[in-house]
């Protein structure tokens, strides 16, 4: 592992996603996927609809998620927050669109490239994905209760 990479190996294994894996497999993820992204407030991440390529995980700030150019459907505030969770099926299209509503850094994550990570480990890549289903999970629910208290 480079010493560029030492530095992702310890950062991402602090976040919720990755927290108690094997930090070896997190050293790859680091060397061949991640990058630490910065975005001004008013920023647009990704459009709903554009190939999608990257999952991302907030460090710092805010990101407003917004479907069909609606009001904001779900604003992501919390340190390892996660979205462009859509770039991890296949023929993947962002379901969103992601603006930064506050100057935001953030871990970029190629998946293509995680994923080859995750075809030499899969027991890890079966970890992320059950961990990524909850997150789905919690997501999906919220908005259940928002549409559910408005009708």
């Amino acid at each position: 592992m480079n010493e560029k990479s030492r530095g992702w190996e310890l950062r991402i294994t602090e976040m919720d996603l990755f927290t108690g894996l094997d930090v070896n497999v997190m050293g790859e993820i680091a060397d061949a996927a991640c990058t630490e992204e910065t975005y001004s407030k008013g920023t647009l991440i990704f459009n709903e609809g554009e190939s999608a390529n990257a999952l991302f995980i907030l460090g710092k700030g805010a990101v407003d998620l917004k479907i069909g150019g609606e009001k904001t459907v779900y604003r992501l505030t919390d340190e390892s927050d996660i979205f462009g969770w859509s770039s991890l099926v296949e023929n993947a299209r962002y379901t969103a669109t992601a603006i930064a509503t506050a100057d935001i850094q953030a871990v970029k994550i190629d998946t293509q490239k995680m994923n080859r990570v995750f075809n030499d480990n899969p027991a890890f890549g079966l970890a992320v994905y059950r961990r990524l289903s909850a997150v789905f999970n919690k997501r999906l629910s919220s908005i259940y209760h928002r549409f559910l208290d408005v009708h």
